[in-house]
């Protein structure tokens, strides 16, 4: 399951350090009351995917800063582990173009952020506006202008 544009940037500001409703007010996360600033915040945890990406985020953060994994949980540091090994090897000349692929289609996943799926609603917003610039519905704007003759009565 692909995360949406506030899903990433919660979990991108979560790996840098940020608190966590710190990092929803900044991700664009807007809450009228604690409570629905608290629930949102829960509905953050209990989703499996943002929490794969947050740990995804930070052993990237962690190989790329090489600082010591120490405080970080055992799925960090697993996980900073087996993409040390995978970029190690995709990076290694003297290793043969077999090995090095298959480690880097490996390793691309945690280093490039997936995209999020356009939903029906916004693929009905931009049907609609293609809609609007030809055909039978077209604007006021964009339509052709009218064929006029040139021979009057």
């Amino acid at each position: 399951m692909s995360l949406t544009k506030r899903q990433e940037a919660y979990c991108q500001n979560v790996a840098e350090g940020l608190d966590d409703l710190d990092a929803m007010a900044d991700a664009g996360y807007k809450a009228k009351s604690q409570a629905n600033a608290e629930r949102s915040l829960k509905n953050l945890k209990d989703n499996e995917a943002v929490q794969n990406r947050i740990t995804e985020l930070r052993a990237i953060n962690l190989l790329e800063s090489g600082e010591s994994p120490e405080g970080e949980s055992a799925e960090v540091i697993e996980l900073v582990n087996a993409l040390h090994f995978f970029q190690t090897v995709y990076k290694d000349r003297s290793k043969s173009m077999k090995d090095r692929i298959s480690c880097a289609t490996i390793a691309i996943q945690y280093e490039e952020p997936k995209p999020a799926a356009i939903g029906k609603k916004e693929q009905g917003k931009r049907d609609a506006k293609t809609g609007t610039k030809s055909g039978r519905f077209a604007t006021l704007n964009n339509q052709p202008d009218m064929y006029t003759s040139k021979t009057t009565q």
